[in-house]
Formats: structure tokens, sequence, C-alpha cells
């Protein structure tokens, strides 16, 4: 069971992890969101993530979500604790994000939950700063990592 609670306020509270799947020539896996999931269909994210579940520690969530939307397993490496706070998919409810991100590195292929991941693609740090420029569509909590500059120092350490 997801660890989220909400308010009266519609204030969404969450725990999640956040992966970012680093290949060996530093690009940058993005998931393409589903285009049938409930939050942000068709929404360029993260290369995986999700809520952790009650009781379960955050590096073990990032290796469940990794597993359950690319199909692949490796180790992951904590890179920082983040709080996020952006409109939901129903812009009436804010959410209060309490993420853990971690990377990994996997050079592919993936075995993508098509359910969850319309598709995988790496990407270099200079594409996907285009895709944003140019007004791709992608996950309010993916924009604001990259713009505190966490996703390019993940890349560098």
């Amino acid at each position: 069971m997801p660890n989220v609670t909400k308010t009266k306020n519609t204030i969404e509270h969450h725990t999640c992890v956040d992966i970012l799947v680093f290949n060996d020539r530093r690009e940058l896996a993005l998931q393409m969101r589903a285009a049938n999931d409930k939050s942000f269909p068709g929404h360029w994210d993260f290369s995986a993530g999700g809520h952790v579940d009650l009781n379960e520690e955050n590096q073990k969530a990032a290796k469940r979500e990794i597993f359950e939307e690319l199909g692949v397993s490796g180790q992951v490496i904590f890179i920082s604790k983040e709080h996020f706070q952006y409109p939901s998919w129903d812009p009436s409810i804010l959410r209060e994000v309490n993420a853990s991100i971690y990377k990994m590195f996997h050079n592919g292929p993936f075995k993508v939950d098509p359910k969850e991941v319309e598709k995988v693609v790496f990407l270099s740090l200079p594409a996907i700063q285009e895709m944003i420029d140019s007004g791709s569509k992608f996950h309010p909590e993916f924009l604001l990592a990259w713009e505190k500059g966490i996703i390019s120092e993940a890349a560098r350490i």
C-alpha cells in the first residue's frame, strides 16, 4: 500500500523514489508515461519511480520500482533526499512529496511494463534541455529536480 496521506486542504503527502538510469555514455534514460496512466499520461519522466510502500525502505522501493517499470535490476546509488511541491494531475490537489533520488547504470535493453511506461529512450542532457525549452511535456517532479541541478550533478558523479 502506497504511503500517501490526503488532508482536508486538498494536499496529498507522498513518499516516493525517483531513479535516474544512465548508460556508459552518461545519457539518461527517460520514460514516457503510458497514455492511460492516471497521473501525467504521455509526459516524460524519470527513468523509473513511484511510491514507497508503508514500512518499506527507500532503497528497496527504488529497486522494486526499477524492476517493475523497466524489468532490470542492479545497484542503486543514493543521490539526495528532496522535498517537492507541485499541483497534481488534478489541479485542485497540491502534492507535497518527499523524494529519495537514486541512480544506476544500465545500457539496456529494458522490458517495460506497458501499463505504466509507453517507451524509454536514452538522451544526452543537452537534448533533454532542448526538449524542455521546446515545450515537451515533462512530469513536474522531474522538472523541479532538473531545475535544482540534481540530474546534471548525478550525471557527473
